[in-house]
């Protein structure tokens, strides 16, 4: 049991190192809230946002790509399955482990 915990911790480890090297740029995040606010219905510019935010590193934005990238699953989005992966991703650095393996 003691070699799985510790498994476990090597692979959160190498998993944590690989997401801090994929936040967004503060300049990609603008542009792209930008091009949601101009074309509010499209849902490819508000999933394409949704999905960016899943990588930040503030916890605002990580809840608020969940709760877009939800919104656009309970809409029938095409890409659900990109969603789930999104919002888990997003949970997962909020430290909702339990939320993240759901999805």
């Amino acid at each position: 049991m003691g070699e799985t915990k510790s498994s476990r911790k090597v692979i959160r480890a190498e998993l944590d190192r690989k997401l801090n090297l994929s936040p967004p740029s503060r300049d990609l995040l603008e542009e792209l809230a930008i091009n949601v606010s101009k074309t509010p219905d499209d849902a490819d510019a508000t999933f394409q946002y949704a999905f960016a935010l899943s990588r930040s590193l503030q916890a605002s934005e990580l809840r608020y790509s969940v709760s877009m990238l939800d919104s656009l699953v309970s809409n029938g989005y095409q890409h659900q399955v990109d969603c789930m992966y999104g919002a888990a991703t997003a949970l997962y650095l909020l430290g909702e482990y339990e939320q993240a393996r759901v999805r």
